[in-house]
């Protein structure tokens, strides 16, 4: 199913990916790989299809789980399991905190969302 957002939309899906980055103490640079690096990693480290979702150390795997509740929903659900049931094993070898991706738990999506807009303020 495709969907098309408006341009409001669009805004608050980018203001809402940055109020999650925020409050988790993330940044956009903190997991990046160079090409080079990444062509070099072990088909292991990766926990998306075809060498997506890279988790081979603690950065990259609290970077997994913000790209999976950001961008999760455009994957087919065994795909989204597979990967976070593969962050969630990673989180615990790396010791990473984390409750997990949102996405992948359906009833707590909707209170997520208001909970992050709140923090963002952009829940009016």
């Amino acid at each position: 199913m495709i969907s098309v957002n408006t341009e409001s939309e669009n805004r608050i899906d980018e203001q809402l990916v940055q109020a999650i980055v925020t409050y988790e103490g993330l940044s956009f640079e903190e997991a990046v790989l160079s090409y080079q690096a990444r062509k070099n990693l072990p088909e292991s480290a990766f926990c998306g299809p075809d060498r997506t979702y890279p988790a081979e150390d603690a950065k990259h795997v609290r970077n997994g789980f913000a790209r999976l509740s950001t961008f999760g929903h455009r994957l087919a659900e065994n795909v989204r399991k597979r990967i976070h049931s593969c962050l969630m094993a990673r989180a615990k070898k790396f010791d990473v905190e984390h409750g997990g991706c949102w996405i992948c738990k359906p009833s707590q999506v909707k209170e997520t969302v208001e909970w992050y807009l709140n923090i963002a303020g952009l829940k009016e």
